[in-house]
């Protein structure tokens, strides 16, 4: 019954899988971004003494609830894919800024000084040791931001985002249980096969620290 819907409205439900994988993908480059940028920010020696300010808001921040955020979007921006992207971006900001600046402010201090005492300069340490060091524990926030945003896409059908949460909501609507199972399985495969590629990406960079040290 369930993938009877899906045949009979593949044109449907390939639109809304191809939305909701646009939503997911462009708030996450927006905050992948934002958050490695904050995050060096953070971790410089300049800033560094609000390191543990910084992460601890960011695990405080993590208790909001994905429908808080999309209801403040709403409010500025109204209905459509403009709220829903704000909202997915503010909400996968925080994962990706909480790891960025704990694997950054993780890295040795000794292994910087050697950096230091071969004459690299700021930029230099943080591309050429902090990143490389810092980027599994890096990468594990940007699943974990992953993993959320796609399911938080789907409560942003609500405002007019479309997405997977159209089937769902629709489903609910009209006592569909084909019409929820299918966007459910769907978004649950989409989260899978992302967090798939991602965790292959932060096994190679693994290998590299490794050989690297």
């Amino acid at each position: 019954m369930i993938w009877d819907y899906a045949l009979e409205n593949a044109d449907r439900v390939s639109f809304l899988l191809l939305q909701h994988l646009g939503l997911f993908a462009l708030s996450m480059v927006l905050a992948v971004i934002t958050g490695l940028v904050l995050g060096a920010l953070v971790a410089s020696p300049a800033l560094q003494r609000y390191s543990r300010t910084v992460l601890s808001i960011s695990a405080a921040t993590q208790a909001i609830p994905p429908v808080a955020v999309i209801a403040l979007a709403f409010l500025f921006a109204g209905i459509g894919a403009l709220p829903v992207i704000l909202a997915l971006y503010l909400y996968s900001i925080v994962p990706v800024l909480f790891n960025s600046v704990s694997g950054l402010t993780s890295v040795p201090e000794a292994v910087i000084r050697a950096g230091q005492g071969m004459g690299f300069t700021e930029s230099q340490v943080l591309f050429r040791i902090r990143f490389p060091l810092a980027g599994s524990i890096i990468m594990a926030g940007i699943r974990s931001a992953a993993t959320i945003n796609i399911g938080a896409a789907t409560i942003a059908s609500i405002i007019g985002g479309g997405g997977l949460g159209d089937l769902i909501f629709m489903g609910l609507k009209l006592y569909r249980i084909d019409m929820i199972f299918v966007g459910a399985i769907l978004c649950a495969v989409l989260a899978l096969a992302v967090d798939l590629v991602l965790a292959l990406f932060q096994r190679s960079l693994h290998r590299w620290e490794e050989a690297g040290a």
